[in-house]
């Protein structure tokens, strides 16, 4: 019975260190996305959408979002520094329901 518990709370913990990891590559990839737009609002108007994921997943090939999702936080944050977004990544654009 004891064994079972440990297995419980291994499973547990395994699961919250998951949760933290992911936590982490969140964060990460939100100051990614920041840098790459504060970089490109000091010469453009608007944010690709396309060519930020593009830029962001050669510097993090394991990007904890991808799509749509991946496409949101690029122009929540273009928006936030006054930047227009073009949404022109192809497996994003026609998804809309």
């Amino acid at each position: 019975m004891a064994e079972g518990v440990n297995i419980g709370r291994r499973r547990l913990v395994l699961a919250e260190e998951f949760m933290f990891t992911d936590d982490v590559a969140v964060k990460r990839l939100k100051i990614l996305v920041e840098q790459y737009v504060e970089t490109r609002k000091k010469r453009h108007d608007v944010v690709s959408a396309a060519k930020a994921s593009a830029a962001i997943r050669e510097v993090m090939p394991s990007c904890p979002l991808s799509g749509k999702a991946f496409d949101d936080l690029i122009a929540a944050c273009a928006i936030e520094h006054g930047l227009g977004v073009l949404f022109d990544n192809p497996s994003t654009t026609g998804t809309e329901s």
